[in-house]
């Protein structure tokens, strides 16, 4: 027979402060601290917390109603939190004192912090409270939308069906979103696992179909194919089928760019250029490139590792011509990289801070380059707060004294995409622990930013986009799809700062 003495819930340190909460309230229904109103507020605090910040936000809440909170620990990274009564603490303790058997368990106490004395601050003054998530459309299932298969409004999303794979074109330009079966008029026996969306318009689809799947991925084979209503096309030359490339591609007016990286004999990227009935490769690099339009009929490779870039002209003779260096590696964050008009664009880069708590702990701060291609002209802003903000205990021994400090980090992936009128939407994806950037709103004329956090939205990391045909930014999740307020809503309720470049 269990005894009420024993672990219910054994997690590990990864688990979120959401799952956590859930199985706390699943193994003990009758504790009035695990329901209503107060039990979705901890939610709200905790849902991205990791285990330890958890409980010490619950010790005191639970002792408030006569329970203590226990960690049984077996000596790894995983917690078996218990809840007993206050009055059968003794009980507790000895039960685990004389125990028997493997794993062999240290009950520790999770006693209730006494609360800091706070400085009191000036008082901002007050804004006005918004719904962040004003209309919401549910989905029918789990819709992933992402930066590779979503297109200027439009988003091609895959779905099981038993032994073959269903496509779904979903229109986001109307509210609620459209949504049209790429495969209800097709008799050619295409599985929409194999079909990509790789551009969209209001005439047109133009789609990535694999037509060979071979015993490795380097022996796949693709072709192209536009879609106009029900008619289907295919796009590039007669009989040719290309290699996988690298995500995502580009596609300026009836061209496609595509990337593909080479590791045998040597490394090697090359870049391809696809038109209606031809295809050809335009360019070659040692290292991996990302290719950005520079209107007009201008393309700009870069290099990931290294500061050289080459403008491409899309008009004959297609003369390559070597641009000013850029002012900073960036490896993955090159594929963040903005056109902001004329011969600038905007580029992001890493760089390195100390923590001002602990001078063993070091911060990544994401930075922000403003760049002429042309001249070389260069500013530099330092995104303070773009990320994520953590509580890490020091200690590498329990024995050590517990010093928990706050670390305020870029550690993730960084989306930029178009706004309206001349703001952009910086958006952050992480998989960390704590407070989090959801996205940035910066205006690329005054330099004003909008700061949307995972305060705003408890519970959620939705990825945020600007949709034209709408005039309005949507909140992607799994589940649903949201309409933000509209934007002078947005600024009103949160404010606006100003982002200094030098």
């Amino acid at each position: 027979m269990q005894s009420p003495f024993d672990p219910l819930v054994h997690i590990d340190w990864k688990t979120p402060g959401g799952e956590l909460l859930g199985l706390l309230q699943h193994y003990y229904p009758d504790i009035d601290v695990f329901t209503g109103p107060g039990f979705e507020a901890l939610l709200d605090e905790l849902s991205n917390e990791m285990p330890e910040v958890c409980f010490e936000a619950l010790a005191p809440v639970l002792a408030g109603q006569g329970y203590d909170l226990w960690n049984l620990d077996a000596g790894g990274d995983d917690y078996r939190p218990v809840i007993v009564p206050v009055g059968q603490r003794e009980a507790f303790a000895k039960r685990w004192q004389g125990q028997r058997g493997e794993p062999r368990f240290t009950a520790s106490l999770i006693e209730p912090q006494k609360p800091a004395p706070v400085a009191r601050k000036p008082a901002k003054p007050k804004r006005s409270k918004v719904k962040w998530l004003q209309e919401v459309h549910d989905y029918p299932g789990a819709t992933y939308v992402h930066e590779y298969n979503y297109r200027n409004g439009w988003a091609a999303i895959t779905e099981q069906d038993e032994d073959q794979w269903l496509c779904f074109l979903i229109d986001y330009n109307p509210w609620p979103p459209a949504e049209q079966d790429m495969l209800e008029h097709r008799t050619d026996g295409v599985d929409g696992a194999d079909l990509t969306l790789i551009d969209a318009n209001a005439q047109r689809t133009l789609w990535r179909r694999q037509v060979k799947r071979g015993d490795y991925s380097a022996d796949d084979r693709y072709q192209y194919e536009i879609r106009q209503g029900d008619d289907i096309a295919v796009f590039g030359p007669a009989d040719v089928q290309w290699p996988g490339f690298e995500e995502p591609c580009v596609v300026v007016g009836a061209e496609v760019f595509e990337r593909q990286r080479i590791y045998e004999p040597e490394h090697l990227t090359r870049l391809w250029r696809i038109t209606a009935d031809s295809s050809e490769v335009i360019f070659e690099d040692t290292d991996d490139l990302t290719i950005l339009p520079i209107g007009p009929r201008r393309l700009l490779f870069m290099q990931h590792n290294g500061p050289k870039c080459w403008i491409w002209h899309q008009d004959p003779p297609h003369q390559t011509i070597a641009a000013q260096p850029m002012p900073a590696d960036a490896y993955k964050l090159r594929a963040s990289t903005a056109y902001l008009g004329g011969d600038e664009i905007l580029l992001f880069s890493e760089g390195a801070r100390q923590n001002v708590e602990h001078s063993g702990y070091q911060e990544t701060v994401l930075l922000a380059w403003r760049f002429n291609f042309i001249t070389g002209a260069k500013t530099k802003a330092a995104l303070d707060g773009f990320g994520s903000e953590l509580r890490q205990d020091t200690r590498l021994l329990v024995t050590q004294p517990k010093q928990v400090i706050t670390l305020r980090t870029f550690h993730g992936q960084l989306h930029v995409a178009r706004g309206h009128g001349d703001w952009w939407v910086w958006s952050y994806r992480a998989n960390t622990f704590g407070t989090q950037t959801l996205a940035w709103f910066w205006n690329q004329n005054s330099n004003e930013v909008v700061k949307l956090t995972s305060k705003d939205m408890p519970r959620i990391k939705p990825d945020v986009r600007y949709v034209a045909a709408q005039d309005r930014y949507l909140a992607f999740e799994t589940g649903f799809v949201a309409r933000l307020p509209v934007f002078d809503e947005m600024v009103e309720a949160k404010g606006c700062e100003i982002l200094v470049f030098e």
